[in-house]
């Protein structure tokens, strides 16, 4: 009975229409003021979020229904502290809450992952990133490029995967030793619910990655762009890159170097937190 609700549950988060900016930004000020009917469209209409990023999260000791349970209780908290004055999209704030509420339950709950909420929050990141790294990199080169991007020690991005391993396999069933309810895998690979929130969080993403880039020096900008393939190429190496720009390797390396550094401050890199941590 408890699975059919959750189903159902999952089949109206889908037919929730999404706010227009406009409609957003409207209920948001009425919400800032008190309006309760607002505060719960805004919810409503966000349901859809929490669902794809709590898949996130499987496999750390949860069932999923309580991931999404934890992270619509972040997206209640993050519709009442959201100021309409700050100058940051809602999907922005919201993600850092749901991600944040997300992970102190897997700590201080989990049943298959026993670490500090900044371990959790690290793991996640080394997934995220090795997700846009993709599967063709070995072992060792994905270690290096996350280490890299995430400003850890490779010992410890070998740790924290080793520990990601220990954890349920994606192979067992979703409700306890009940296998013919499916299998976790089959629900991180189902798509239905996560069309057209995908393509919001892209674009914010987007929008704050194009924001946090304008803010460098134009080659450290075009320096990043090609080593990351930001504008939609392959990820090129520091020899490519330095053939493009009539530059040594070594001199793309320190460019690169600075500009991470750059992106790494609070100011710049709290505006991107939520849609990697």
């Amino acid at each position: 009975m408890k699975d059919d609700i959750f189903s159902i549950y999952m089949a109206q988060v889908g037919k929730i229409p999404l706010l227009s900016a406009d409609e957003e930004t409207e209920l948001l000020k009425k919400a800032s003021k008190g309006d309760v009917s607002a505060k719960n469209r805004i919810v409503e209409s966000n349901l859809r979020f929490v669902v794809k990023i709590a898949r996130d999260y499987l496999n750390r000791g949860l069932d999923f229904e309580d991931l999404v349970n934890e992270g619509n209780a972040g997206l209640m908290t993050a519709v009442d502290h959201f100021d309409p004055s700050m100058n940051v999209r809602f999907i922005t704030y919201a993600v850092w809450w749901i991600r944040q509420t997300i992970s102190k339950a897997v700590n201080e709950k989990g049943r298959m992952i026993r670490l500090p909420l900044n371990k959790v929050n690290e793991l996640v990141q080394i997934e995220k990133v090795r997700k846009i790294l993709g599967t063709e990199k070995s072992e060792d080169e994905i270690v290096s490029e996350v280490s890299k991007l995430l400003n850890m020690k490779e010992s410890r991005v070998r740790d924290l995967l080793a520990s990601s391993r220990s954890t349920k396999s994606l192979d067992a069933p979703k409700n306890n030793d009940d296998a013919s309810d499916g299998t976790f895998g089959e629900l991180l690979a189902d798509e239905r619910y996560a069309v057209p929130e995908e393509e919001v969080m892209n674009r914010a993403l987007h929008s704050e990655i194009e924001s946090a880039l304008k803010t460098l020096k134009p080659r450290e900008e075009k320096v990043i762009r090609l080593r990351y393939g930001l504008n939609g190429d392959k990820p090129k190496s520091l020899k490519e890159i330095g053939d493009i720009c009539g530059l040594t390797k070594e001199r793309i390396r320190q460019i690169e170097k600075n500009a991470i550094t750059t992106l790494r401050m609070p100011s710049r890199s709290r505006r991107l937190e939520g849609f990697v941590a």
